[in-house]
């Protein structure tokens, strides 16, 4: 490395944490530009800088510095392993920048996640699940690599293999706990109920009847109707303390026709850190109990707007060809709503392709317009609450291809502030309401009988932005492909 003085790079390094700490990586940037034009070989800095342009969606420069950077800096653990993830995240090929990391930084369990979505990208999901899976062979307790193993075994249509690796650690430490609770959850999350609850005795049978497997089961017994059953459970465990407890409390009180009593124990949690999980059942219990905060949650003016993005044809065309190649490798995630399609995988809007990034400022500025069309701040209310950013950032980004007959369940995204649709393509000729956004539809799974509060028609380059916690589906369609990209907005 070479520069400047050290303590001038260290109020630099340290201008730059803080912007990236404090959302003021516009305001630091240009600093760390004009210096490393002047230094171009301090290392740390670009380093630095990288990150910043990153964090403001300028990831081509940001790997212009970051590649520099590495030139100079080639033993640097980190740099190494920050270059790979940017340019994974970018959809440039990352396998041997990974493997480089790892030769720098070999027990970093981060850059053995890297890699294996690095090699799904790049089309050989096989050869990463089954690296994973020996990995996890030889670290029984790595929670993570789990997780990762079984969405793996999903994506790349080994649907079977999920458990796998989970299974196998607890022929080894049957007794713990964690790795039960993760088989749970996972196949809770894959709608497996019937199979989740023979886990749960299992776990039982092996932990003992503990508070985390006891929710579990009274969330399984519901899920599966029995609300006798998760009734009792649920009233050994008493009322939630935890926010995962409380909301799986909260389905039980709504399904069960308890609208009060839901009403009263999701009210406290409002205004408490994780508040964003509870807003969806506020809305669906203020409406069945006929309380006028519904209409002040989700139907004022400016909450849900429609823009008709200008797009012309061959944009599109480029757009639509660069998702299907993504989609050509996207499989189903456990925890989706997507039903008869596929979902791409990372941050969608990190891409460096053409069409994407275009299409990437064409909505932040329709969200601008958006924030800009808001009603008067409220403390209280968790869309105008939030401070009202000229830069809007994405929380997160990806594209569904539906096929025939496909739809989306009720879900809402309790990661973002503000969400949006984009409909890229669509069948010819579709009957009115096929392939429509449903907002405000309660989930069929709660059995609430509560209809849309808005029901939009799906349009080639239209978008379509609207409270996040707000729950939102889709109408199936008979035949032919549905393309579209989704995102959350952060807070």
């Amino acid at each position: 490395m070479s520069g400047g003085s050290r303590h001038e790079v260290d109020d630099l390094l340290a201008l730059a944490s803080r912007a990236l700490d404090n959302r003021q990586e516009a305001q630091a940037e240009p600093v760390l530009a004009a210096y490393a034009r002047e230094h171009p070989r301090d290392a740390r800095v670009l380093h630095f800088l990288g990150l910043l342009r990153r964090e403001l969606d300028r990831r081509e420069e940001a790997l212009e510095a970051l590649r520099t950077a590495r030139r100079i800096a080639p033993s640097d653990a980190r740099l190494a392993h920050a270059l790979a993830h940017v340019s994974l995240e970018a959809g440039v090929p990352a396998v041997r920048l990974f493997e480089q990391a790892i030769a720098l930084a070999p027990s970093d369990p981060d850059l053995r996640l890297g890699l294996a979505s690095a090699r799904l990208a790049e089309g050989d999901g096989d050869r990463a699940l089954d690296e994973l899976g020996t990995l996890l062979s030889g670290n029984a307790g790595w929670v993570d690599g789990h997780r990762q193993f079984a969405q793996l075994a999903m994506l790349v249509g080994r649907a079977d293999s999920a458990l796998a690796s989970i299974d196998r650690a607890l022929t080894v430490h049957p007794r713990a706990e964690v790795l039960h609770v993760l088989a749970i959850d996972l196949l809770s999350d894959a709608e497996r109920y019937a199979e989740g609850l023979v886990a749960v005795d299992r776990a039982m049978a092996r932990c003992a009847a503990t508070p985390a497997l006891l929710l579990r089961r009274a969330a399984l017994l519901d899920d599966l109707g029995d609300h006798g059953s998760a009734a009792a459970v649920f009233d050994r465990l008493g009322q939630g303390t935890e926010p995962d407890h409380a909301i799986w409390r909260v389905r039980h009180l709504l399904r069960t026709g308890q609208v009060g009593q839901a009403c009263a124990e999701i009210e406290p949690w409002l205004d408490k850190a994780g508040a964003e999980a509870f807003w969806p059942y506020a809305s669906l219990a203020w409406r069945l109990a006929g309380d006028a905060r519904a209409e002040w949650l989700e139907g004022q003016p400016g909450l849900i707007t429609v823009h008709d993005l200008p797009c012309d044809a061959a944009a599109m065309h480029s757009l639509k060809r660069e998702l299907e190649m993504l989609h050509a490798r996207a499989g189903r995630f456990m925890n989706q709503s997507v039903r008869k399609g596929t979902q791409t995988d990372g941050p969608l809007f990190a891409r460096i392709d053409s069409g994407i990034s275009a299409l990437r400022e064409k909505v932040r500025a329709a969200v601008a317009d958006h924030v800009r069309g808001l009603g008067a701040s409220d403390p209280r209310h968790p869309v105008l609450a939030q401070s009202r950013k000229d830069d809007p950032r994405f929380a997160g980004s990806w594209s569904v291809r539906l096929r025939d007959a496909g739809f989306h369940e009720s879900h809402h995204h309790p990661q973002g502030w503000i969400s949006g649709v984009f409909y890229v393509s669509l069948p010819e000729a579709l009957p009115e309401d096929d392939g429509s956004l449903v907002l405000g539809e309660a989930p069929a799974s709660l059995k609430l009988g509560l209809g849309p509060i808005k029901v939009i028609k799906p349009v080639p380059g239209r978008l379509v932005l609207f409270p996040s916690q707000m729950w939102h589906s889709t109408r199936p369609f008979l035949t032919g492909d549905r393309l579209t990209v989704a995102f959350d907005i952060k807070r």
